[in-house]
């Protein structure tokens, strides 16, 4: 659950499940005339969407901090421990019955949560020496070698098995995802009230095959808009449209008390646009 700001003196708050969809949203328009399309597409795009969809398990009914208020995203792993670690596998799991490829996605992903990034993202805690996380990663590194063995015995997904072909996956899900991060966690768009998360750059920007990697940039230009530099979307300019939900800013003294506020909360949906330069 991120906690976006305030609207009206009340919390904004985006479901992880959300901001998974706008991630989707994102792989399923990456690619034009610089970028290559995301392949295999559907898998890519499916894994990106469903990248969070462990969180449900936790957000149909959330708990508040230790001392009563509602619990942003960032430091989650630290401070759910063991019952993010389930959510999250049974995520893994429910995703990979439907379409391994995107299930070793999101399973590479939730390792790269933990690791930051598998070394893509430094400025990302380390998670790895927390001793569940750490037997979690063991768990998880068996899953993952399940999974590759049975996508190089498909005839549908052996080509893009390859360690390099996956390597290239699983950095544009590190593009796509933190990217879709730095857009649902902040209202409006030019808020700077948010001092964690991804920063307004993305290094290792996978581009074709045979070019090399980039950096994309992110210029947000006011409440609504923002400038991406290259741009890697097959639309100019990309609207999303976000689903939030706004309960009092305050302690609460218990979490039937904070479950009242949430589930009674006003919605409201706020739409960024993303432009070329």
């Amino acid at each position: 659950m991120m906690i976006c700001g305030h609207k009206d003196s009340r919390l904004v708050l985006v479901l992880q499940t959300d901001h998974s969809r706008v991630a989707g949203l994102l792989a399923a328009h990456w690619g034009n005339a610089e970028f290559a399309e995301p392949r295999p597409y559907g898998s890519m795009v499916l894994a990106a969407q469903e990248h969070d969809g462990g969180w449900w398990d936790w957000e149909i009914k959330p708990t508040l901090s230790g001392e009563g208020y509602p619990l942003d995203y960032i430091g989650s792993i630290s401070r759910l421990r063991s019952v993010w670690l389930d959510f999250y596998r049974n995520g893994i799991e429910r995703v990979a019955e439907r379409d391994p490829y995107a299930g070793l996605m999101v399973l590479m992903h939730a390792v790269g949560l933990c690791t930051r990034g598998m070394g893509l993202l430094p400025r990302m805690p380390d998670y790895s020496e927390i001793p569940e996380v750490r037997l979690a990663l063991g768990h998880l590194e068996t899953r993952r070698r399940e999974l590759v063995e049975e996508l190089r015995r498909s005839d549908t997904y052996r080509e893009v098995a390859t360690d390099e072909h996956l390597w290239t996956n699983f950095r544009l899900m590190e593009v796509v995802e933190p990217l879709a991060q730095f857009i649902c966690n902040r209202y409006p768009f030019n808020s700077t009230e948010r001092r964690n998360g991804p920063g307004n750059t993305f290094e290792h920007v996978p581009v074709r095959p045979g070019r090399g990697d980039v950096t994309v940039t992110v210029d947000v230009l006011d409440e609504r808009r923002a400038r991406l530099r290259p741009y890697p979307f097959d639309v100019d300019p990309l609207e999303i449209q976000i689903p939030a939900r706004l309960v009092p800013d305050r302690r609460y003294a218990s979490q039937e008390e904070f479950l009242r506020e949430y589930y009674k909360a006003e919605r409201c949906v706020f739409t960024y646009s993303l432009h070329a330069s």
